[in-house]
């Protein structure tokens, strides 16, 4: 989209809720958004630019008293002029862009706590129960569990992945059991794996490509099976 229509379109987002929301779906189709984004935020884009829209389209009347312009007057005809309404703009997009990347990122990497009392197995037992007859272990058995409320209570417990890893092991058949009707690939342990183990996360267009599903049916999996079965992690 040119300067001259992204001005008008602003403009008329002022007063009209329609236009407000399609010059939020606009968002991802401007290239320059990601460019000016940085790599360091990119993969948590495709989770984070619904959330930017909806803020855009909330938040559009406060775009022009933020940077001071009056689009009453703008003459989106004028080149200088429409090019300073589209630099703001888009500076403004990409900071609520990176808030939400931020807000994802933060999610994604939050503990999951799993009570010690929770049944992990079919016969019923439990984490404390596992805990106590870990003393019996060999190194080529699953490792120990001790201090596992310490572990559990750290704030960066996810960036541990040796000790992640053993906490999906547990919870891997109830994970893996939960998938879209014909896509038992894109099963919610796949998913955890690839968006919450995997660092940075992999983006969910990829994980759509490769586990050849499409992006609203594995992102809405995600969001309606996945996150339930792991209750922090929003």
């Amino acid at each position: 989209m040119d300067d001259a229509s992204l001005c008008q379109l602003i403009r008329e987002a002022l007063h009209d809720p329609n236009k407000a929301k399609a010059l939020a779906l606009m968002i991802d189709q401007l290239p320059v958004i990601k460019a000016y984004l940085g790599k360091g935020w990119l993969p948590y884009y495709d989770e984070a630019v619904p959330m930017t829209e909806r803020d855009v389209e909330r938040n559009i009347k406060r775009f022009p008293k933020m940077y001071r312009l009056n689009l009453e007057t703008v003459n989106c005809q004028n080149a200088s002029e429409a090019a300073n309404v589209r630099k703001h703009f888009i500076n403004w997009v990409v900071m609520i862009l990176k808030r939400d990347c931020h807000d994802v990122s933060r999610r994604a990497n939050r503990q999951i706590i799993i009570s010690i009392n929770t049944p992990i197995g079919e016969d019923g037992s439990t984490l404390e129960k596992t805990i106590d007859s870990s003393e019996t272990l060999n190194p080529n058995d699953t490792p120990r569990l001790s201090g596992l409320d310490k572990m559990i209570a750290e704030e960066d417990f996810l960036k541990n992945q040796e000790q992640l890893a053993l906490m999906v092991r547990l919870l891997d058949k109830n994970l893996s059991n939960c998938y879209p009707d014909g896509y038992s690939k894109a099963n919610c342990y796949e998913l955890f794996k690839r968006r919450v183990l995997k660092k940075p996360p992999q983006q969910w267009r990829d994980i759509a490509e490769e586990l050849q599903i499409s992006l609203g049916t594995v992102t809405s999996h995600w969001h309606r099976k996945c996150k339930p079965m792991l209750p922090n992690i929003e």
